[in-house]
This record gives C-alpha cells, structure tokens and sequence, in this order.
C-alpha cells in the first residue's frame, strides 16, 4: 500500500501512470529493500529541531553546489567520506542515508554495517561534522524497537 501511495504521489495522480505503476508497485512489494524487521517511532518534541537543522543544512547545500555549477572557475572537490555508525537500529541507518541523498551534494553509495561511504562535493571535513551532528540528533529524534 505505502508503494502505491508513493506512485500516486510522484505521478500526481496520473491514471495513466498506472500502466507502469502496478508492475512497479508489486515488484518493489516482492523485492522490498526496506525490511519491516524493526519500526521507527518520532519523538515529536524533537522533530521541530531536527527538521530545523536538516533544512537549514540542504540550504547551505544548494547554495553551496549552485555556487559552483555558475562560476566555472569553482573548485569542484568530489570525494568519498566514511562515516562509522552511532546509531544501532539498521532501520534508522536507512533512515539516515535516505536523508543525506536528499541534501544537495551528498549521496550515500554504500551501506555496511559498521559505516556508511558518502559521495560529497566540498569539504569532507564538514562533511563529517555535519553528518555527525545529523546523526546524533536522529538518535534523539527516533526510537527504534528494541529488536533491530
């Protein structure tokens, strides 16, 4: 169901869509990349700061990489950071490494489970501390089952 509403919502509601739709929604049910083994529970008191941080962060990030794509003599640093995991419930890993894609100039290109490997263009560095920071406050945004 959680699929379909995800079609639907990419598609705007097209019917036509649906053609390609339903042999993609049953293929990502049968082939489901994100296990039900554990489920995430929001602290809502902590939602507001963290969504605060992650925007205020994409910001910088978009102005950072439309910075570089208008000026052609900007450095374009790309690099691969490894940042080792606090958080334990592989689930919020996921969680976690969806997020960085969404952040102009990051994507996580590897999941194991002692690290995540990111894709950046700028300073690993901050990167680092970013990712950090990101990752401490999930920690107190989520709760996850004690089983994962």
């Amino acid at each position: 169901m959680a699929y379909a509403l995800v079609w639907w919502v990419l598609t705007g509601g097209d019917t036509a869509s649906w053609l390609w739709g339903v042999p993609a929604v049953l293929a990502a049910g049968l082939l489901n990349p994100f296990p039900a083994k554990g489920r995430l529970r929001f602290r809502p008191l902590v939602l507001l700061r963290f969504c605060c941080v992650f925007v205020s962060r994409s910001v910088q990030g978009a102005i950072d990489v439309g910075r570089r794509a208008l000026r052609p003599d900007a450095l374009l640093t790309a690099t691969l950071v490894d940042h080792p995991w606090a958080l334990r419930a592989p689930s919020a890993r996921i969680f976690l490494a969806n997020l960085i894609n969404l952040m102009p100039g990051t994507l996580c290109i590897r999941i194991t489970d002692s690290a995540m490997t990111v894709h950046v263009i700028g300073n690993p560095e901050r990167t680092q501390v970013t990712l950090a920071h990101l990752e401490t406050l999930m920690m107190q945004l989520l709760e996850a089952d004690e089983h994962d």
